[in-house]
């Protein structure tokens, strides 16, 4: 499959320097956890016209070389390729060493095994231009088992969605000021705070965005890092709400922090990324009743996508 994909041989070869660990500096989320896989194999250049870093120049067998790959979760593949200034060829070729290099190789048989098990699960090629790889859900798994032992698994599956529930209370709070901002100037005095540091007595409670580290460390104070380890336990949707949640919070915080540099503010309503993570969940209609408002629209976006996060869960809304 060298041509339309990458090679079982090189497959192996990444998961095996990789220590079963995303490559992107100080995540800590593993690519593959009790026999299912929750990382995801990136291209560096990407890997067909549209992707991130695509060079037409490349051809098939080197787009899906060993020397092109770089394995990640699936949070930061997204940062790589919503950034392509931040995360050019180059960057992500020195990240790849370096995580190579100050990882315990995983032995040969386990990487031989995920190895097999990857290309043989591969379902799709995600719109970034990386391949994602199936995930089996324990929800979704009828048990053939003792009761005990039914009953371990769904308890299991319950930690898994309280601990994820929790990570969005956190990513509430860490962004509470993008979220808040957002409910008291309108666009037009958010501009003229980024052009002219009008209403600055307001709006720089955001100020701590201008560091362009700021939104990843929020996430990760978050605990949005390892939130991946609880992906086997819950369904394919309830992972979704919360990548797009997740996705949000960190998008809306970068594009504020876009706007310290361009001195104008960017607003998360024209933004094409948040667009299409709205839409990945959420009703066309929902989407465009939150974009319209001209305060409080991030709040109601997010409010909308909280409560399909519960009701996905069967969890009821919890009281304030």
């Amino acid at each position: 499959m060298a041509a339309s994909g990458p090679g079982i041989t090189d497959i192996k070869l990444l998961f095996a320097r990789s220590g079963n660990r995303c490559a992107f500096p100080k995540c800590r989320a593993p690519l593959a956890l009790n026999g299912t896989l929750t990382g995801e194999v990136c291209h560096i250049r990407g890997a067909r016209p549209g992707s991130a870093r695509f060079d037409p120049a490349q051809v098939g067998v080197e787009r899906h070389a060993y020397e092109n790959l770089i394995l990640m979760c699936p949070i930061h593949h997204t940062v790589i390729d919503d950034d392509e200034e931040a995360y050019s060829v180059d960057r992500l070729s020195k990240i790849k060493v370096a995580h190579e290099s100050q990882s315990a190789p995983i032995p040969d048989a386990e990487a031989a095994a995920v190895a097999e098990l990857f290309v043989q699960s591969v379902m799709n090629v995600g719109q970034s231009g990386g391949l994602s790889a199936y995930t089996v859900n324990a929800s979704n798994i009828t048990v053939q088992s003792a009761p005990s032992t039914t009953h371990l698994t769904h308890q299991r599956q319950i930690q898994a969605v309280e601990h994820l529930w929790r990570v969005v209370r956190n990513l509430s709070s860490e962004f509470g000021s993008v979220v808040f901002i957002d409910t008291i100037l309108t666009i037009q005095e958010l501009n003229a705070y980024f052009r002219d540091r009008e209403y600055a007595h307001i709006a720089d409670c955001v100020r701590e965005y201008s560091d362009m580290n700021i939104a990843l460390r929020k996430l990760a104070n978050a605990g949005a890092n390892d939130a991946s380890t609880q992906r086997p336990f819950i369904t394919h949707r309830l992972w979704s709400i919360f990548f797009v949640l997740h996705g949000i919070y960190g998008r809306a915080a970068l594009l504020l922090t876009n706007s310290y540099k361009e001195h104008r503010f960017i607003s998360w309503r024209e933004d094409r990324g948040c667009d299409q993570l709205l839409r990945a969940i959420l009703p066309a209609q929902a989407v465009e009743h939150a974009k319209a408002l001209e305060i409080g629209g991030l709040r109601v976006a997010i409010d909308y996508l909280e409560g399909q996060f519960l009701a996905e869960a069967g969890m009821n809304q919890p009281r304030t």
